[in-house]
């Protein structure tokens, strides 16, 4: 037992490096079915070849099915549960898990005992990569989801005032984005408007309108309104749609605390409020010129 355990440790190790250069893959429940198919055909393998050095061999790919189900499926909760129900969703799998392997050992001195150990583990061999066969189309699913999720992120990315967040803040971010679609001369917003949400611009371009006139114009990957958000006041300007515009939406509850929860890009919103502001002082500003 000591000696197949080591192959199997064996296996987790390398398993462990090669799925730590797969950590950015789009395919993530691909890998996911085929770790759990690599923790069951080698058991199979030793049901149908019961030798020393076979077993020690197939056994190493037990520990790289291991290394792959932990990258494909525990990433894949992560990004795809939402976040107030995130511990839950490993709770109740942590308690699965522990409940399933007292089942799995009752079962198999049964199976061992009804049906003989060779078929045994042939027949528990089998049951993984038919399961992992069975579920391949919603794990394939799962991985256009987490695609369409690596967009939005790219898309936050490009702002600047969101490029100082981290990588998880930003993904948070992602997951509450919901997507605005603005036809060509309507207004997202009017100046005086109430501001509860922050956009970011997906495709077409949107001219920022202040006291009546054109002050600026807005492309793919630029942010707007967070001046309400932050100063929590009504819309300073008001932005209209040149063309067809397609924006994402972040509501007020989901941008503040992420934003100004990290002093980087807290400093870049600021610095991002004056910018925008400074667009308007001219027209505040400029005194009567004496006649």
């Amino acid at each position: 037992m000591g000696v197949l355990s080591a192959a199997i440790g064996v296996g987790a190790v390398l398993g462990s490096i090669a799925a730590s250069l797969l950590a950015d893959t789009r395919r993530l429940g691909a890998w996911f079915a085929l770790g759990i198919a690599l923790y069951g055909l080698p058991v199979t393998v030793v049901g149908v070849v019961p030798a020393e050095l076979a077993a020690l061999v197939v056994l190493a790919f037990v520990g790289v099915g291991n290394a792959l189900i932990d990258l494909g499926g525990f990433t894949l909760l992560a990004r795809l549960a939402p976040d107030e129900v995130l511990a839950r969703v490993f709770g109740v799998l942590e308690s699965v898990v522990a409940l399933f392997v007292g089942i799995g050992a009752l079962a198999a001195s049964v199976l061992v005992e009804q049906a003989g150990l060779r078929p045994s583990l042939v027949l528990v061999g089998l049951l993984c990569p038919v399961l992992a066969a069975a579920a391949w189309g919603r794990l394939r699913r799962m991985d256009r989801a987490v695609d369409v999720r690596d967009r939005d992120i790219a898309l936050l990315q490009e702002v600047a005032m969101l490029k100082a967040l981290p990588l998880p803040a930003i993904e948070r971010l992602a997951r509450g984005l919901e997507p605005v679609a603005v036809p060509a001369g309507r207004y997202v917003f009017e100046q005086g408007d109430v501001g509860d949400r922050y956009y970011v611009i997906e495709a077409g371009e949107a001219v920022v309108v202040g006291d009546g006139c054109d002050v600026t114009t807005l492309g793919p990957g630029e942010g707007f309104g967070e001046i309400a958000l932050l100063r929590r006041s009504r819309r300073t300007a008001g932005v209209r749609a040149v063309g067809d515009l397609q924006l994402q939406a972040l509501r007020s509850e989901q941008f503040l605390p992420l934003v100004l929860g990290f002093t980087p890009s807290a400093l870049k919103a600021g610095t991002a409020v004056e910018s925008a502001l400074s667009r308007f002082r001219p027209h505040d500003d400029v005194e009567e010129a004496p006649q």
